[in-house]
């Protein structure tokens, strides 16, 4: 496989407030636009027509939409571009030297990343990618993780990040630090949230902060 095809570098890419344009249509566009839009991304879209749902997010403001044809201009500081064009070769060079992230539909020649297929519980997001060689494979993957990760695990996530604060604070020490981490996500608490007992599992984790903050050894038993 040649370097060009080779998207082996996952990375989660904050797009809150970042200027991303799309250009063109097609079927895999609609989506990626509403979960840039979903994710604080100012969308520009730039194309004669639109299907419905890119245009209601228009008429809704949530979007800019461009009832033309692109632009080099459109490039100018944006931090991403995705296009579906039966040409993208033309937008991936002049992203490159804008130093634009692009993305090409179908079209990994014309590539600086691609998209793997993703499974979101809250603040917990888990990305699966085949390289491009098998995006079904991915979805199948992304099927079976949905069945086993359940909507708890969004609540369960929340509830860690509230603690994430008061744990850097209260305790100093690194290792105990990651211990007292594994033994908050191995320990009951979601399986309390499973079982509809939100206020248990809360509890519990606090109480498990608490006692590690005052203990000598961050809570850990002795050996």
């Amino acid at each position: 496989m040649s370097p060009s095809l080779n998207f082996r570098y996952p990375v989660f890419l904050k797009v809150e407030r970042k200027r991303c344009l799309v250009v063109g249509e097609g079927p895999e566009l609609p989506s990626k636009i509403a979960t840039l839009v979903a994710r604080g991304a100012e969308v520009v879209y730039v194309n004669p027509a639109a299907v419905e749902s890119i245009a209601n997010l228009a008429r809704e403001g949530k979007l800019v939409w461009h009832k033309r044809y692109f632009d080099p201009a459109d490039l100018d500081s944006c931090f991403l571009v995705l296009s579906d064009r039966e040409d993208n070769a033309e937008i991936f060079k002049l992203a490159e030297a804008r130093g634009v992230l692009c993305n090409a539909a179908d079209d990994p020649e014309h590539c600086r990343f691609t998209f793997g297929s993703v499974l979101s519980r809250g603040p917990l997001t888990v990305g699966i990618s085949t390289d491009g060689a098998a995006p079904a494979l991915a979805v199948r993957l992304r099927q079976r993780l949905e069945r086993e990760i359940g909507e708890e695990y969004a609540a369960f996530t929340e509830m860690l990040g509230e603690l994430r604060s008061d744990i850097a604070a209260s305790i100093p020490d690194f290792e105990i630090r990651r211990h007292l981490w594994y033994r908050l996500v191995d320990s009951d608490a979601l399986l309390l949230i499973r079982n509809g007992d939100s206020h248990g599992a809360w509890r519990l984790l606090r109480a498990m902060v608490d006692e590690a903050s005052t203990s000598p050894r961050g809570g850990q038993p002795a050996l």
